[in-house]
């Protein structure tokens, strides 16, 4: 027999939810993501707007610079997606006054990658293939990355 080693409940095995401090009960855990996520009902929105505008606006240098640059555009775009994607998760941060929203973890990559290939096909509206390259692609999808970390 188990005990909850928060409000000392007796659980199952089966019900019994293992944490880094000990075993506790499905509610306690429930209350402790409750008071976790603590977003008002349109942060998600808000956040996922946010992230599609910063991806259009990054999306323009990375399909104009990136292409320039050959191979090396590649090596930029390592190093260029992970810090804009940090800074796009922390502008939506503070437009939420750093409260937690747990859908933005993959809400607001999927609307930054979206951003970044949406310029793509406007950019290159006559040449429907040209909006597909790696170097854009692996800049939006380590930026991605990074944001989905960080909205931890």
């Amino acid at each position: 027999m188990l005990r909850c080693n928060r409000c000392d409940k007796p659980i199952c095995v089966d019900c019994a939810v293992q944490t880094p401090v000990g075993y506790r009960c499905r509610e306690c855990v429930r209350a402790q993501k409750a008071s976790y996520y603590n977003a008002k009902p349109a942060d998600a929105v808000i956040g996922a707007l946010i992230a599609l505008a910063l991806g259009a606006a990054f999306g323009i240098p990375a399909y104009l610079i990136l292409g320039m640059l050959g191979f090396f555009g590649f090596i930029a775009a390592f190093f260029a997606g992970p810090a804009a994607g940090g800074l796009v998760a922390e502008v939506i941060r503070r437009a939420l006054n750093k409260r937690r929203v747990q859908s933005l973890k993959w809400l607001a990559p999927l609307a930054y990658v979206l951003g970044v290939l949406l310029v793509g096909v406007f950019i290159f509206a006559g040449f429907p293939g040209a909006f597909f390259r790696w170097d854009v692609l692996l800049f939006a999808g380590l930026g991605a990355a990074t944001i989905s970390a960080r909205m931890l």
